[in-house]
């Protein structure tokens, strides 16, 4: 799956290490809530920071497999296809949830409910 992340560059470190901060703190402070990379984005980016969406959504998604890579956050990739339309979103939560898959977060995350949620969440956005 192509990422957000892919397309991030080094200049962006700075940006980065300070995003890995604010998201940790939120999954944290919520630790039985995924977040999916869009969500994190809205809520902690700063907009004055950087103005061009995509961007700072690459650099939210690096932020966040970086502390996944390092086992200080969960993550699960979701995708769903919806009126001929593929839809994909990365979802991330607090490693103290104790759960390795969003499915055991109940009903809401299971299949085909989470499907049906991201189907809707991407019309929202745009994508």
């Amino acid at each position: 799956m192509a990422t957000h992340a892919a397309r991030a560059t080094t200049a962006d470190s700075d940006t980065t290490a300070t995003m890995r901060e604010r998201i940790e703190a939120a999954v944290n402070e919520k630790p039985y809530e995924p977040w999916c990379v869009h969500r994190l984005h809205e809520e902690l980016s700063e907009p004055d920071v950087i103005t061009d969406r995509e961007h700072m959504l690459m650099v939210t998604q690096l932020a966040a497999d970086q502390l996944a890579a390092a086992g200080r956050l969960e993550r699960e990739e979701v995708n769903a296809i919806t009126i001929g339309v593929h839809c994909q979103d990365t979802l991330y939560w607090s490693t103290r949830a104790g759960m390795t898959r969003v499915e055991q977060f109940g009903p809401d995350y299971e299949s085909p409910a989470v499907l049906r949620r991201l189907g809707a969440h991407f019309r929202c956005h745009g994508l």
